[in-house]
This record gives structure tokens, C-alpha cells and sequence, in this order.
């Protein structure tokens, strides 16, 4: 017991005492490698070791950046008076100091896949089924980490357990990045239990929920429908069922140890406080979310937050509970004119500071829905009944019905979405609507094509077009890992006008 707390104790220091993830020592790092990962109690750790890791990598920072670049939000200091500020991206130091420190924490998070993915068949205190489940899970890990700074940041280096040990690493090309994670992926849907070891641990249809997402990147419809219908009809999940806005609580909401939506959340803890400071970010110090309840018990700094005055937050029926879950008017104060929101999705009256007891909700029921309603139409090459029906099942919930009832007076209908071109915008609609807040509607709009249309144009008072340019679709490499790697040349390596 005492050796395997003393592991612990060094493989927990190894990723925590420094910045960036070549940072370890020779010693420790052969220590640490040659006697762990031996039995199930090592693997477990070597499992809760990047999952950790991830809490820090998928941060405040992490999901502010991304919620800023959508049609639905103002970063702090915008001139709300007259809403005519041009797009300019994540350009400022601030933004560009935030995004640093997510490159050096996922990366962190796959050496800790790679170390334990080498390791672990080495093992004799574990059976063949064990050392293959376990794998599966960090395979999972890794590709999630390694599909995150694709989207990010495109070409980067492909670190595996076989070359974990270089110091200098030329990028792989986007297209060998993607055969990467599917390979991994696959690995994970083969191997990874069928049911969650602990809470929040990678399970199957976690595997075949992230695997499906990939392959509507790599534009493979036909294999991301198979694997979403699995996970429907395996009837493992549900939408959780609301009859008023704070009902969604049960899905996003403070000390919520799961649902039945969940597939694949980062979890949090207040008795050890390992929170998520995310929505300290959009909350306000003095914003009652109800009567006498703070959104963060008096804590929160609003960096970034929407208006009445966007057509997306204007045009939204009010009945639909999803918009009080999402928007609250609040008025700021100076600076900051009538119309200005609070985005409310997330909040912790019993926080003690400005980090929350949320979850952080990386796959959910939702999410496969929304893939499978669109992969059904890509396949079918038009819309269908199915594609609708799945669309309007997360309408129905959003407006407090059985989503598994139609309703006549709600429902879309086929004949009015009946091609490809109309589907696609009813479905961007639903899924700004029911993933707001999230992290995800950037990456949805960019793949689809619709981001210059969608965000370029969103000044809705003077109708000016502004454009994105090419650096607002992938974020800047560290400088650090042009210093630590010399494989690199930050005049050729750098992603487009970072070295303008």
C-alpha cells in the first residue's frame, strides 16, 4: 500500500509541477513507468490520471474562447451601445495566454494515455480482458484529447506511446490525425465496457457516441448513423424530461452526481474541490438566479454574455423553456445598456467561490440525436420522417412536453424542410437552441460551412458585413512549443495570420 501511495504521490507531482508537458525528469519518469500499470487498483489510477488532467485542459478558458466566437455572445468591454464592432476572433493577449495553457493541459492528459497505453500489456497482475478494457478506455481519452486540438489547432504533432520520448516532433497532416483518433476509437468501441466502471469513466457507447461526431467531420454519414442508432436503440439514455426552465437542473445543474442524458461528462466534486470554473465566467456577482440564490454565492465575473438585440436571441419564442434556461435579462450597469443577458445555463448557489460543483458536459444524449437527425438526412440525400421526428423530440422537451408524444401544434413538418439546404438550417436552429453555452455550436457551424454567414454577419442593427479571417478558424501554437521543439519552425509551422 505504502509503494502504491508513493506512485501516486510521483505520478501525480510529474504532471502537476510544471507548465509544460516535456517537463519531467529522466528519474522520475523511469520510476514512475517501470513500476506501475501492473494491476487493476495502477490501471484504475492510470485511467483517473488524464481525467484529471482534463478538468484543467476543457477549463473556463477553453469554453469561453469558444462560446465568443458564436452569433449569440458579446465579450466583456464590446460597445453594446451600438453593436458595431467587427468580428476580430481570439486575437487579444488575454485570449492568446488562455489558449496556451489548454495546448500544454491536453497534451499533459494524452502523455498520461500514452504512458499507461505502453505499460499496461507488460502487466501480470492483470488477465488479457482487463488490460484490453482498460486500454480501451484511455484510447478514448487520447482520441477525445487528439479530436479537440484538431478542431483547434489542425495540423499538430502526433505524440503516441511510441514516440512519447522525442523531443522534436514534426506536425502530422489533419487527414493522419483523423485515421489516429478513429483508430483509437475503434480500439475503444471493441474494448471499453459495455457500462461505466465508476461514474464518469469512458463506457461503449461513450466510444461509439464520439466516434460518430468524428466521422460527421470525415463526412463517413453512413457509419456515424449505425453508430447512433446503437446508441438509441440500446435505450441506455433518455432526454430528461422538464415542465419548467430550472427543470434542466437535472442535467446541468449543481451537486448533480449524473442523468439519464449523460454519456460522457468530466465530473466534479466540492468535498475535494475539484470544480469547474466555467460559469463563474457568465455569471454576475448580484444576479439572482431565484429569490435569494446568487448564481455563485456573490462570486463571477461576466466575460462574455448576449443581447436582446441579437436576431438569435430576439426571434426566440419565449414558451420554449430553453430560452430562461439560456437568457436572463440583466442590466449590467454602466457601460451596458437595457438589453444585455446573462447566459444562465450553469449555476452554483452553494459555491464557495467562483468555481461551480457543475459537471462538464462533453457528450450527452442530446448530442447523439442532433448527429443522428443529420447523418439520417446525409444518407437518405434528402430529409425524411426520421431526421424531423428526432428534431422534434428535443423541441417538444425544450417546451416542457413528452418528447416522445407529437404534437401537432409544435412539430415541424417534412413539407416545409423537404430539402437538404432547408433541413440544415431548421437544424442549426434546434441545435443552437438546445447546446447554447456549451462549447460545441462553433465547430457544428464551421463544419457545415455556415460560420462566415452565421457569425461574419451578425451585426444586426447597422446590417454591416464583417468577415473572419483565416486565423479565427484555428488558434495559435504556444511559442513554448516552438522552444521546446525544434522539429518546428514557427515561420512555417504557425498557424495562418498568428505571424502577422
Amino acid at each position: 500500500m505504502k509503494k502504491y501511495c508513493f506512485l501516486i504521490l510521483i505520478f501525480t507531482s510529474i504532471f502537476t509541477a510544471c507548465n509544460d508537458w516535456l517537463e519531467e525528469s529522466d528519474f522520475t519518469y523511469a520510476i514512475a513507468t517501470s513500476t506501475f500499470y501492473n494491476t487493476v487498483a495502477e490501471a484504475d489510477a492510470a485511467v483517473m490520471a488524464p481525467l484529471d488532467q482534463m478538468r484543467n485542459a476543457y477549463d473556463a478558458n477553453y469554453f469561453t474562447t469558444l462560446e465568443a466566437n458564436t452569433e449569440y455572445v458579446f465579450t466583456k468591454g464590446s460597445a453594446m451601445s451600438t453593436y458595431g464592432f467587427d468580428y476580430n476572433g481570439i486575437i487579444t493577449v488575454i485570449h492568446l495566454g488562455r489558449i496556451d495553457a489548454n495546448w500544454s493541459a491536453i497534451y499533459i492528459a494524452i502523455k498520461q494515455c500514452n504512458m499507461a497505453i505502453k505499460k499496461i500489456p507488460e502487466a501480470n497482475a492483470m488477465n488479457e480482458n482487463e488490460k484490453a478494457a482498460f486500454i480501451g478506455e484511455l484510447r478514448f481519452l487520447r482520441a477525445f484529447n487528439y479530436f479537440q486540438l484538431v478542431r483547434r489547432w489542425g495540423s499538430v504533432p502526433l505524440r503516441t506511446e511510441n514516440n512519447m520520448d522525442e523531443w522534436d516532433l514534426a506536425k502530422s497532416q489533419v487527414n493522419d490525425i483523423y485515421n489516429f483518433i478513429i483508430d483509437d476509437l475503434k480500439n475503444a468501441v471493441e474494448n471499453c465496457p459495455n457500462i461505466s466502471r465508476w461514474i464518469g469513466t469512458p463506457c461503449k457507447n461513450a466510444a461509439k457516441a464520439l466516434l460518430a461526431e468524428v466521422y460527421m467531420f470525415t463526412q463517413d454519414y453512413a457509419l456515424a448513423k449505425t453508430l447512433t442508432e446503437d446508441i438509441i436503440r440500446s435505450e441506455a439514455y433518455s432526454l430528461v424530461k422538464v415542465s419548467k426552465s430550472r427543470d434542466f437542473d437535472k442535467l446541468f445543474g449543481y451537486d448533480l452526481t449524473t442523468s439519464t442524458e449523460e454519456v460522457f461528462f468530466i465530473k466534479t466534486s466540492r468535498t475535494d474541490n475539484k470544480t469547474w470554473g466555467y460559469p463563474g465566467f457568465t455569471a454576475h456577482p448580484q444576479f439572482e438566479m431565484e429569490p435569494g440564490q446568487l448564481m455563485l454565492n456573490g462570486n463571477g465575473f461576466w466575460t462574455h454574455y448576449a443581447t436582446q438585440k441579437f436576431k438569435v436571441i430576439e426571434e426566440w419564442d419565449r414558451n420554449d423553456l430553453r430560452f430562461d434556461l439560456n437568457i436572463r435579462h440583466y442590466i449590467l450597469g454602466t457601460g451596458y445598456d437595457y438589453y444585455t443577458c446573462l447566459l444562465t445555463k450553469f449555476w452554483d448557489p452553494l459555491a464557495s467561490g467562483a468555481s461551480a460543483n457543475v459537471n462538464i458536459p462533453l457528450i450527452r444524449y442530446a448530442d447523439v440525436l442532433i448527429t443522428y437527425a443529420e447523418a439520417t438526412a446525409r444518407v437518405a440525400g434528402t430529409p425524411n420522417a426520421e431526421s424531423i421526428e428526432i428534431l422534434n423530440q428535443l423541441r417538444r422537451r425544450g417546451y416542457g412536453f413528452d418528447p416522445n408524444i407529437a404534437n401537432p401544434m409544435l412539430d415541424h413538418q417534412l413539407s416545409d424542410y423537404n430539402t437538404i439546404d432547408k433541413f440544415i438550417e431548421l437544424l442549426i436552429n434546434e441545435e443552437r437552441y438546445e447546446r447554447m453555452n456549451e462549447g460545441k455550436h462553433w465547430d457544428f457551424i464551421v463544419r457545415l460551412g455556415k460560420a462566415q454567414e452565421l457569425v461574419g454577419n451578425f451585426n444586426y442593427i447597422s446590417g454591416k458585413y464583417t468577415t473572419i479571417n483565416e486565423r479565427h478558424y484555428l488558434w495559435r501554437i504556444p511559442d513554448s512549443e516552438f522552444n521546446y521543439n525544434k522539429a518546428l519552425d514557427p515561420k512555417v509551422d504557425q498557424n495562418p495570420g498568428y505571424n502577422e
